[in-house]
């Protein structure tokens, strides 16, 4: 255990600083400030110590220098265990048990502005060396790097009489290393771009642990940024069933995606890392058919994903059939009672949206990091046929929302906001055109068949017609574009161009 007897405090947020210093002056913690802390102590009458007064020297150059000086950091490091305490007391040198430093927020104040020099100012030294000294002393002195710590601080003071857990300490060693780590590398990356290069630097820390990753031989685990203090998987809790698999876990990310680019009740199901059902209807029940309906074998043993709460009577369906994950805001007190008869179906409860702004793979020894695409079209433009309805509208713009998230090369047949085919991962784009339409079946008549890229030959076009396909939809862009229109004005379909590609690999 640590006693908590003398403390350096340094902050640039005061965000909890008050109830933080009124505990430690309960207890008759000595206090050491910088000026701007001092002041702000005084303020609120909690007594403190100018670090100018402690050191002996006044804080130099504009504030940049009052801290750096072997009175503080001899006190810091010193440690009982190797002796060293009784060589600091002979310079009248006191042992500093607690260091509650926050940097200067340089990512913040350098985003404000393009001036180097003004950044300059905003790197800090004296706290980085303050919360690296004590993190490097963490056996005999306590680290608190930022103001979301205080609170749980402050309750192991008081459990533990003015003492604090070495394991507390360990934990906010931990903390403070990437965080000064983290600081460093913000630096660095703003400075870069003065070079017109960029950097980018990720740290993960393992939230879940799978028994194996894509395949029983390949190990795996899911992994969270390291600032995020839960420890949710893709946003979502687990409240049922086995533990997830590396697939699982892909299936149901892909499946959220393409559920948040819906407002109205939707089910999407996943299999295999693509859709194989959507819809998006008045009632869920209904979407849930609807999706259902468009693929009932390959929904077997896949992902269900609904973007409001699971009714008794969706429970009902999805028990009699193998599903491997059902995702949902919410599960009814009688789907639950359903539900989890079957022991090993995994529920997910989802916590909230989880989907980041970029996307990393591995490609060699090292890494691709692109944008998420996030948009859907640029410009709708009819090339032949007429005028549009808004209820063509509607599914179109339905089908682009599924098209983007199924592997190229992707084709999606829908009507009435319903898949009815899909079809993707195939190295060419007539047999995921032949797949998709043979999928659908009757209801190809009359449908919207949505491309995720242009058609290289007029071959898709010919196969939609003899399905009885009303609409294609495709961003155009072929060196042949005016042979898929002629072919497409030939059967009376309707050619809609879109401007945008949405390959997945």
């Amino acid at each position: 255990m640590i006693p908590i007897k003398r403390a350096i405090v340094s902050v640039s947020s005061k965000e909890g600083l008050v109830e933080l210093c009124q505990l430690l002056q309960s207890i008759n913690v000595e206090i050491i400030s910088t000026s701007n802390t001092h002041v702000f102590l005084k303020q609120n009458n909690i007594p403190s110590i100018p670090i100018s007064d402690y050191t002996g020297f006044p804080e130099m150059i504009h504030g940049r220098v009052k801290t750096l000086h072997p009175k503080v950091f001899a006190g810091i490091l010193a440690r009982e265990s190797k002796q060293e305490v009784e060589e600091i007391q002979k310079f009248d040198i006191g042992k500093i048990d607690l260091v509650c430093v926050n940097l200067y927020p340089f990512e913040k104040t350098s985003q404000m502005t393009d001036k180097p020099e003004l950044w300059q100012d905003e790197i800090d030294i004296g706290g980085v060396s303050l919360l690296r000294a004590s993190a490097k002393n963490y056996q005999e002195c306590v680290t608190l790097p930022d103001p979301k710590y205080y609170k749980e601080f402050c309750e192991e003071l008081q459990k533990n009489n003015g003492f604090i857990t070495e394991d507390f300490s360990l934990k906010m060693m931990q903390n403070t290393f990437l965080l000064t780590g983290q600081y460093d590398l913000a630096i660095a990356k703003k400075f870069y771009s003065l070079s017109n290069k960029d950097i980018t630097v990720n740290v993960y820390q393992k939230a879940y642990h799978l028994r194996y990753g894509e395949n029983p031989h390949q190990s795996g685990g899911y992994w969270n940024p390291i600032l995020e203090t839960d420890s949710l998987v893709i946003g979502c809790h687990q409240i049922h069933g086995k533990e997830l698999s590396y697939n699982n876990i892909l299936d149901t990310a892909l499946g959220l995606e393409l559920l948040d680019e819906f407002q109205d009740p939707c089910s999407v199901i996943v299999k295999h890392n693509n859709p194989c059902g959507t819809s998006e209807a008045d009632t869920l029940e209904t979407a849930y058919q609807n999706a259902y309906a468009c693929d009932p074998v390959s929904a077997y043993g896949g992902v269900f994903l609904f973007n409001r709460e699971v009714s008794e009577k969706i429970a009902e369906h999805i028990h009699t059939i193998f599903a491997e994950i059902i995702c949902a805001p919410s599960f009814s007190p009688e789907a639950l009672l359903i539900l989890e008869q079957k022991k090993n179906i995994r529920l997910l409860k989802r916590v909230q949206k989880n989907s980041p702004a970029i996307e990393i793979r591995s490609a060699g020894s090292g890494v691709l990091i692109q944008e998420k695409d996030k948009k859907l079209l640029d410009e709708i433009q009819i090339k032949t046929g007429e005028k549009l309805t808004d209820k063509m509208m509607e599914d179109i713009i339905f089908g682009l929302k599924i098209v983007k998230h199924v592997k190229s090369n992707a084709i999606v047949v829908v009507k009435n906001r319903i898949t009815a085919g899909i079809c993707g991962g195939q190295p060419n784009r007539i047999n995921s055109t032949i797949m998709s339409l043979k999928q659908a079946g009757e209801k190809a008549k009359d449908s919207i068949l949505v491309s995720d890229a242009y058609f290289p030959f007029p071959d898709s076009i010919i196969e939609a017609s003899q399905a009885g396909v009303k609409i294609v939809v495709e961003p155009g862009g072929s060196i042949r574009d005016a042979e898929i229109i002629a072919e497409a004005k030939k059967h009376d379909i309707i050619l809609v161009f879109t401007g945008l590609r949405h390959f997945l690999h």
